[in-house]
């Protein structure tokens, strides 16, 4: 039998798009070998004309202009889409990240951190239609809980927008004129390093007045300065692998799902955002403490010895800023500590259960399937299901 010749148009001078193309390649080892002919293509870009009359059996390609999206449909050759922004799904199966989900990861990273001010940071509005869902929606979930969400737009310059050194000054101006600490989430790991530099030139400072929060993980981006970005992992890896299992799907004429969301695996975190919100001294020292011991086994005793408070007026103060007891935020780190563990290590729950501080291995594996909704088995599993990848 022939191999299926399969065509990957993807952006790969960031993380995100060489993660999507481990992914591929990880199915590819598990399933039957595909034939690959692989055409980088930036965003922006248009794929090359001969893709409308290629005699191929499927495609996996970021769709983001409208010449791209005629060429692939007059191919008549089955296609999965990455970005979702111009060809309607029914016509087309789209995979991507669960912007949803990353919003929500995001608001609760800042919340747990104690910030009260938000804001976030995307692109010319238009630019990519997904990046813009992915602030609104952290907006959306910010005002939520009854707090409002700045949103930056780019102003002037026509069609192409802002020059870049404009928008830098537009940029810093806007986040001058905001309440500080600042919680700032941006819509991509790019628009992350650029309020980076911005904070930089202009005298803002990071983290202690802006804490800066972006999204793909992408290790080069992340950590091309000192003050390194911290990011949310969607998982890249698995976005491509489920592309590629929706394409075989196509190409064996079985049905398929319009709309497949990946969600995200956690926060990175980095310089960024290593600081926390806490005006009050005694509860900073608190939250500092319960971090870097959480998983030795601490009581709340052993935290109210660190502070001049009594137990109840710190189990008030702790409840007004972070909506939890001292307790419950202990058990959150410790859960923290544990879900790292099972996706990264191969440790047994005993072992995971002594390093994050429980008193025994049932303990810990009744409290993380009561807490996270699965055993740790079962999350260990879902996990490291796209960590073989890399």
């Amino acid at each position: 039998m022939d191999r299926l010749r399969v065509a990957l148009l993807v952006e790969t001078s960031r993380g995100y798009g060489r993660g999507i193309l481990h992914g591929v390649w990880q199915y590819i080892q598990e399933h039957e070998t595909w034939s690959i002919l692989y055409r980088p293509c930036g965003f922006g870009q248009v794929a090359p004309s001969w893709i409308s009359s290629w005699d191929g059996d499927g495609i996996i390609a970021f769709i983001d202009t409208a010449k791209t999206a005629r060429l692939l449909k007059q191919s008549g050759v089955p296609t999965v889409d990455l970005l979702g922004e111009l060809i309607p799904k029914p016509q087309v199966p789209f995979v991507a990240p669960d912007n949803q989900q990353v919003a929500e990861l995001a608001v609760q990273y800042f919340l747990d951190r104690g910030y009260q001010s938000f804001a976030a940071c995307g692109f010319r509005t238009g630019l990519r239609p997904m990046l813009d869902q992915r602030c609104l929606k952290f907006q959306q979930q910010i005002q939520e809980t009854g707090v409002e969400c700045a949103l930056f737009t780019p102003r002037g310059g026509g069609k192409e927008g802002p020059s870049w050194e404009r928008e830098q000054e537009q940029i810093a101006r806007w986040l001058q004129g905001l309440p500080k600490p600042l919680a700032l989430f941006t819509c991509n790991d790019t628009r992350g390093r650029e309020v980076l530099n911005a904070c930089q030139t202009h005298n803002i400072s990071v983290p202690e007045e802006v804490a800066v929060l972006g999204v793909g993980n992408d290790d080069i981006l992340c950590q091309l300065s000192d003050e390194r970005l911290s990011s949310i992992d969607v998982d890249p890896q698995r976005v491509g692998y489920q592309a590629a299992a929706v394409l075989d799907s196509l190409m064996h004429q079985k049905p398929v799902s319009d709309l497949t969301l990946i969600p995200p695996r956690r926060v990175v975190s980095r310089h960024s955002t290593d600081s926390l919100a806490v005006t009050d001294p005694e509860l900073a020292t608190a939250i500092q403490y319960i971090r870097r011991y959480a998983c030795r086994q601490i009581q709340v005793e052993d935290v109210v010895k660190q502070v001049n408070l009594e137990r109840r007026v710190l189990e008030r103060r702790f409840r007004k800023l972070l909506g939890r007891s001292p307790k419950a935020e202990i058990i959150r780190l410790q859960l923290v500590r544990a879900r790292e563990l099972l996706a990264e290590t191969t440790l047994s729950n005993t072992e995971i259960a002594y390093r994050c501080g429980f008193n025994s291995a049932a303990y810990f594996m009744d409290l993380f399937r009561r807490k996270v909704g699965q055993t740790p088995g079962e999350f260990r599993q879902t996990s490291q299901s796209s960590e073989q990848i890399v």
